[in-house]
């Protein structure tokens, strides 16, 4: 019996476990408390978002005993990963079947300044620095501007009351990490945090085809943060935040052993206050990043300067609670992007830089009665390069019975032409900002005591950038049509708790008349967890159905790969946690030619005070 086959029929067999036990009120159904900030920008319950919205808390993370932040996410709906090779390499994030550059990226709310050369470093975003993770599916744009077609993901960074932390870790492929974070309160209103971190793996060979056996390719990361927060009075927060990381990674390129080395570096500040009806929130933010890429036999150089960039964010939003079922959100944003210097782009070449966009957008939300909700947001974007965008959503929820809600919405969005795009090889300035439409139905309740929903979408993407081989030219050339539909359930057998997914979905490249590549039509994920005692045990599986590697190319098998965790407090400040990765050493790829790691264990050991 194959991997995927024994799984399902275990699956089967819990469910009818569950439909036969006893119904008693499960905590994990209740999620009314459950606050999430990225859908107005000010925190709201998430009963009150009228689209598809996960969350993984600070608990969640430590129950997963994710090594990454793609490992941590994998494991939501709608959620798949490429990447080439372990711990790392390069990686793209598919988020409903949608390119890997539509979906935004935020830090605290923030779009990371990588966005502006069209690619994300996830490696450099460490999981011992992240409080929780936000991710609302479908379209963003409205409230964030570019990028949002498939949905936005926000990492939100820890802000501990006054505490002391250390962790230290180990595991397969020659992998060892340290951690530490202290809050301490310097005055009655004032408070500091220092946090930092330390990884290193050897790694496994990545690309067998072209290196010899014994290759290894490794990784290295370090990072640094510093948070100052004043409250001065009750309803006034300001935070002053430094972070700093840098990464190196070993690759191949076709049988040369090759560095690719960033260093990101960034300052921001934000200010909220809350005064009657008026809640305001204030941002500015400047952050560099510097990517370098050389041959493993040499030292690393000026000359290896692939690009140096620079993002100053800044941005005012106001919320004002007109009455009791009337609120109304306006929003101003100023991003100033610059490429600096770099042998990928000539900065000569470039005719605006920086280049500069201004956003601004209001959002209401309205309790018809006291049922039915009503969500509408409209954005006008600016940009100095390709000009202005209009976005607009407007969603309808009704709450039928106190169990059971649906709602239904539409939205557009855009995706605006990066500066590789523009400028890179083969650029084109003459390009025009991808635009998308998504109409969505949704449909959630409890039966039974378990919290299930289903929503399907159909989302409509014009203008994809693609390369004409023929011109050779960056060319708005494609268009795509992604159907889907999204199940899932939280319910409890006894005391184990069980959440699952299951995405059917069909992402058609309406030019080529082909399957997306990296994308596939059936996704099924099944999180398990249960306390004996003072020890927390956990299952994580996930099936993913066969897909195209690239386009016109082959397809990548189908795969099942399953993950036990355990987490044992052996004091009150002590704990010790360890995952056996890959458990049935799964062989498979999520990108052709690069194998993905085979069995894999990690122990941590966290001290908090």
């Amino acid at each position: 019996m194959s991997n995927k086959y024994f799984v399902m029929s275990l699956f089967l067999l819990t469910s009818f476990s569950y439909a036969s036990a006893s119904s008693s009120p499960s905590e994990s159904l209740d999620n009314h408390d459950t606050m999430v900030v990225t859908a107005s920008r000010f925190e709201q319950p998430i009963t009150a978002v009228l689209a598809p919205v996960s969350v993984l808390t600070r608990s969640d993370l430590e129950a997963l005993q994710a090594t990454s932040l793609l490992d941590a996410i994998k494991v939501l709906p709608g959620i798949e990963i490429g990447q080439s090779g372990g711990r790392g390499q390069s990686a793209s994030i598919f988020l409903r079947g949608t390119e890997s550059n539509h979906v935004l990226v935020l830090l605290d709310g923030v779009r990371l300044p990588r966005t502006m050369m069209g690619t994300v470093d996830f490696n450099m975003l460490p999981l011992n620095t992240v409080e929780r993770i936000e991710v609302i599916r479908g379209a963003g744009s409205t409230v964030y501007g570019s990028d949002a077609i498939g949905g936005v993901i926000n990492i939100i960074t820890r802000n501990d009351v006054e505490s002391k932390r250390f962790g230290l870790g180990v595991g397969s492929f020659g992998t060892g990490l340290a951690n530490a974070g202290i809050t301490t309160q310097l005055t009655e209103s004032l408070s500091m945090q220092l946090q930092g971190g330390f990884e290193s793996t050897s790694g496994y060979n990545i690309h067998p085809e072209y290196t010899l056996p014994e290759s290894e390719y490794g990784f290295e990361s370090k990072n640094a943060a510093v948070r100052f927060s004043f409250d001065p009075v009750e309803n006034w927060n300001s935070n002053l935040i430094g972070r700093w990381y840098q990464n190196k990674i070993e690759y191949d390129d076709f049988g040369n052993k090759k560095n690719g080395w960033v260093e990101s570096y960034s300052v921001g500040l934000d200010t909220a206050y809350r005064a009657g009806p008026w809640n305001s929130l204030a941002r500015l933010e400047i952050g560099e990043q510097e990517n370098y890429d050389y041959l493993d036999i040499e030292p690393r150089d000026e000359a290896d300067l692939t690009s140096k960039i620079r993002q100053i964010y800044s941005s005012f939003t106001s919320r004002y609670q007109m009455q009791d079922d009337l609120a109304l959100t306006l929003g101003l944003d100023l991003t100033l992007e610059k490429y600096l210097k770099g042998n990928f782009i000539s900065a000569r070449d470039i005719a605006d830089n920086p280049r500069k966009n201004i956003g601004l957008f209001a959002l209401t939300n309205w309790n018809l009665t006291q049922s039915v909700l009503l969500e509408a947001s409209f954005r006008h974007d600016k940009n100095d390069q390709f000009g202005g965008n209009n976005t607009g959503l407007i969603a309808l929820g009704w709450n039928i019975t106190p169990e059971y809600r649906l709602f239904a919405s539409y939205g557009s969005a855009f995706k605006a032409p990066t500066f590789d795009s523009l400028y890179g090889y083969g650029g084109n300035v003459n390009l025009k900002s991808e635009h998308s439409k998504n109409i969505e139905f949704g449909l959630e309740g409890s039966l039974f005591d378990a919290a299930w929903t289903i929503n399907a979408y159909i989302n409509e993407i014009d203008n994809l950038i693609n390369y004409d081989y023929t011109l050779p030219l960056a060319v708005n050339i494609d268009k795509a049509q992604i159907k889907g539909i999204e199940l899932s359930a939280d319910f409890d057998i006894s005391s184990l708790n069980n959440q699952i997914t299951l995405d059917f979905r069909d992402p058609i490249d309406k030019t080529k008349n082909e399957q997306l590549a990296r994308r596939a039509k059936q996704i099924f994920k099944w999180r398990t967890s249960i306390w004996i005692g003072d020890i927390l045990l956990g299952t994580q599986y996930i099936y993913q159905s066969k897909r195209l590697d690239f386009s016109g190319g082959e397809m990548l098998g189908s795969y099942s790969v399953l993950d036990f965790t355990a987490q044992y407090d052996l004091t009150n400040q002590v704990t010790l946690s360890g995952k056996l990765a890959n458990v049935l050493d799964e062989k498979y790829e999520t990108a052709g030619g690069y194998p993905e790691a085979g069995r894999a264990f990690y122990l941590n050991l966290d001290f908090s005070y």
